[in-house]
C-alpha cells in the first residue's frame, strides 16, 4: 500500500481530507501539522510515496520550502505536491517551490472535494496530475532552466556572501545597508561589492537590480536553501 504525507497545519484538512482520502483511494495517510514534526520523522528513516505539502506555517518559522527541500534530499524519489489556498502572499513562494523542486502538481483548497480527490488518485498512480486551473496563473508558463537548487551556490560563493546573506536572514524587515554592516563587521563599500558581484547571478531568479529588502524577502523565502549553502562555505572555510 502505497503512502502519503499531507502535511497542512489546518486541523480540518489534516481530519477531514486526510480520511476522505484513504476511504477512497485506499492508501495508508500519515497527516501532520508542523514541519518540525515531519522533519523529526525524516530523521528516523521514514520514507514517503506522495508527499501533499501546504506553504503556510504561521506558528513556525519554517515554511513549505523547507518541508519539500527536506523531502527531496532526504528521498528523492518521493513525488512531491503541493496543496495550497492561492492566496497572494504565498503566489511568490509557490512560484520558487515550483521552479527549483520537482513539484509534480498543486492542489487548490478552495476547489471541490471530488476534483482534489480525482487529482491525488491520478497523482498516486501515475505520478503526476493536472494543476488546478484557479491557481495556474500563479505560476510561470514554463520553467526556468536557470533556475535550480545548483544555481544558488553561485549565490554564496565564499564567506563575504555567506556573511551577507545571513545579514539578512536575520535582519529587520525593513533591513538597511547600516543594518547589514553591523551584523557582519564589513565594511559599507565591501557589502555594496558583494552586492555588485551577486547582481548577475540575481537576474537568473528573476530579480533585476534588486534593493537589499527585495534581496532580503528573496533570502527568507529561499531560507533554507541559503543556511544550507552558508553553512558549507563556512565548514570549507574552516577547514583549510
Amino acid at each position: 500500500m502505497k503512502r502519503l504525507l499531507l502535511l497542512d497545519d489546518a486541523a480540518v484538512v489534516n481530519d477531514l481530507f486526510a480520511s476522505l482520502l484513504r476511504a477512497e483511494l485506499d492508501i495508508d495517510v500519515t497527516p501532520m501539522a508542523s514541519v518540525g514534526e515531519l522533519e523529526h520523522v525524516l530523521a528516523q528513516g521514514t520514507r514517503f510515496d506522495v508527499a501533499l505539502v501546504d506553504l503556510s506555517f504561521p506558528e513556525e518559522r519554517r515554511t513549505g520550502m523547507d518541508a519539500l527541500l527536506s523531502l527531496h534530499l532526504s528521498s528523492p524519489a518521493t513525488i512531491l505536491a503541493v496543496i495550497t489556498q492561492g492566496d497572494t502572499f504565498v503566489a511568490q513562494l509557490l512560484r520558487d517551490v515550483w521552479e527549483l523542486l520537482p513539484i509534480a502538481t498543486v492542489v487548490s483548497k478552495s476547489a471541490p472535494i471530488a476534483f482534489q480527490i480525482a487529482q491525488v488518485r491520478q497523482l498516486v498512480n501515475t505520478g503526476s496530475a493536472p494543476i488546478d486551473p484557479s491557481v495556474q496563473p500563479l505560476l510561470p508558463t514554463s520553467r526556468a532552466e536557470s533556475r535550480s537548487l545548483a544555481a544558488f551556490e553561485h549565490l554564496v560563493v565564499h564567506v563575504g556572501h555567506a556573511k551577507l546573506w545571513q545579514a539578512l536572514l536575520e535582519g529587520p524587515e525593513d533591513v538597511s545597508y547600516r543594518d547589514v554592516v553591523h551584523a557582519t563587521g564589513l565594511r559599507l563599500n565591501t557589502v555594496k561589492n558583494y552586492r555588485a558581484q551577486l547582481l548577475p547571478e540575481l537576474l537568473n531568479h528573476r530579480l533585476d537590480d534588486p534593493s537589499l529588502r527585495e534581496m532580503q524577502a528573496f533570502a527568507v523565502r529561499c531560507r533554507p536553501i541559503f543556511l544550507t549553502l552558508i553553512a558549507q562555505v563556512r565548514g570549507r572555510s574552516r577547514a583549510r
